[in-house]
């Protein structure tokens, strides 16, 4: 618990917390307005309304989160970094594991906060702007606890590459590349594609209705889990030189 909070005071310092929050924000906003405007066009597509109002504005909120997350972890480890921090934490009576742990919690915490946020006002979206009786709670819950965990293996993935890279050019621009081969193969078929985690996070946001795909959500939880035990392993046994 001393590590989370000390955990949590560095993260402030960074600046990863006013990041997410401003990302959360400003996708419930954009998500209110745009369908505030575009409520006739959307409305008259041919698609259910519930698939309406998760799909056709996911977009845009996914892209600001996985934004998010890139520039998160570009910053999370700022301050380790810093004057070669993290090297000299081997030699004191620290685990580094805990720095480790502490940080994935913190943001795993501060990205379910943000698909809170944002579905929050999906939900006031759909009693406002739906047909009446169409609105469906259950159906949007589901649909975004499958969106925070498709979200999981990309945030994974970009705090295993900034534990290990001192150098956060290098984390923004592997977190780059990724958002853009996810975008590439984000229409693709190919079960192999899946492996991208990039992919898995934008996978909701590409499909035609507000579907749970059994095997995404399935790969999603493998490799999250792939990917936090790695870090922990890399964080333990593989020093920074």
């Amino acid at each position: 618990m001393k590590t989370l909070s000390i955990e949590l005071k560095k993260c402030k310092r960074s600046s990863v917390i006013p990041i997410m929050l401003v990302i959360a924000v400003f996708g419930a906003l954009y998500a209110l307005v745009n369908f505030a405007f575009r409520k006739e066009s959307l409305l008259s597509l041919p698609l259910p309304p519930m698939d309406i109002l998760l799909t056709q504005l996911y977009g845009v909120i996914i892209t600001l989160n996985l934004f998010g997350v890139v520039v998160a972890a570009c910053l999370i480890y700022s301050i380790e970094n810093t004057g070669g921090a993290m090297k000299k934490m081997y030699t004191l009576p620290v685990k580094v594991t805990g720095i480790y742990n502490g940080k994935i919690i913190i943001m795993t915490v501060l990205l379910a906060l943000c698909y809170v946020i944002q579905y929050g006002i999906l939900a006031v979206i759909g009693k406002m702007y739906l047909p009446e009786n169409t609105f469906e709670l259950g159906t949007l819950i589901c649909y975004g606890l499958y969106s925070f965990i498709t979200s999981l293996p990309a945030l994974a993935f970009m705090l295993f590459v900034s534990s290990r890279s001192s150098n956060m050019w290098i984390t923004l621009g592997i977190g780059v590349i990724g958002f853009f081969s996810g975008m590439a193969t984000a229409f693709m078929g190919s079960a192999l594609f899946l492996l991208n985690p990039f992919m898995l996070m934008l996978r909701p946001a590409v499909a035609s209705g507000a579907v749970i795909e059994n095997n995404v959500l399935i790969i999603s939880i493998i490799e999250t889990a792939v990917f936090v035990i790695s870090g922990l392993i890399c964080t333990k046994f593989l020093r920074y030189e």
